[in-house]
């Protein structure tokens, strides 16, 4: 018959949760994430107007993550604002 003593079963949970925590941060830290890219009006809040831009969207989170392109400084520069638009409403272009 197996039984166990309560230092035995405490320590097989916690290796058990340990085991259990490093699979899924290991998943959802170290995976490449699926991102998709979107034309969507964003708030620039140096010009504080509206404009286009090319936006990646994480599909894991659903969350805006990066700035490809911007019409404010032009469809082919690259983007090396600090990207504060992303923290305010990003409302996808029909």
């Amino acid at each position: 018959m197996f039984t166990l003593t309560p230092v035995d079963a405490m320590l097989l949970g916690s290796g058990t949760l340990a085991v259990l925590t490093a699979l899924l941060l290991g998943v959802f830290l170290f995976l490449p994430r699926s991102r998709r890219l979107l034309a969507a009006y964003v708030s620039c809040p140096v010009l504080d107007r509206r404009v286009t831009a090319e936006v990646a969207r994480d599909e894991w989170t659903r969350g805006f993550c990066d700035v490809v392109r911007c019409d404010a400084l032009g469809r082919s520069a690259t983007v090396v604002c600090n990207k504060r638009c992303l923290r305010r409403a990003v409302a996808p272009a029909a």
